[in-house]
């Protein structure tokens, strides 16, 4: 039964750090700002960071972890650069959107925290 649960925290974690990655790549690609093709490294971060933990939940939570601070990071990069001034809503809409991206990766964490720790909010008992 804890198995069972563990599965589930993992699933969800990975479901969101997956849909994290594809909506970074589609608001990449829906918006010309300029901005966009600096989002991929986050990616990149948590391909990366997953093969190095071997995809167990505990390094996949310290990886989306670190992806989230990453993003939240370079947000504040983004919103502080010149060329971002210069766009119609550019500075707040750049924190936004990475404070977004950041969440999810987040949450993302926390589900692979909860598959780590083999407590989904269930009780379960020993075999």
């Amino acid at each position: 039964m804890i198995r069972s649960n563990r599965g589930r925290s993992y699933c969800a974690g990975m479901a969101i750090a997956v849909v994290a990655s594809l909506l970074t790549v589609w608001t990449t690609v829906v918006r010309d700002d300029g901005t966009g093709m600096s989002y991929f490294p986050s990616i990149m971060a948590a391909v990366l960071g997953g093969f190095s933990a071997w995809f167990r939940p505990a390094g996949m939570a310290r990886t989306m972890l670190g992806v989230a601070v990453m993003q939240a990071l370079l947000g504040t990069a983004l919103a502080t650069a010149p060329s971002t001034a210069s766009l119609p809503g550019g500075p707040p809409k750049a924190l936004m959107v990475s404070a977004f991206f950041a969440g999810l990766w987040l949450v993302s964490a926390a589900f692979f925290r909860m598959a780590s720790k083999g407590n989904d909010g269930a009780t379960a008992t020993p075999p």
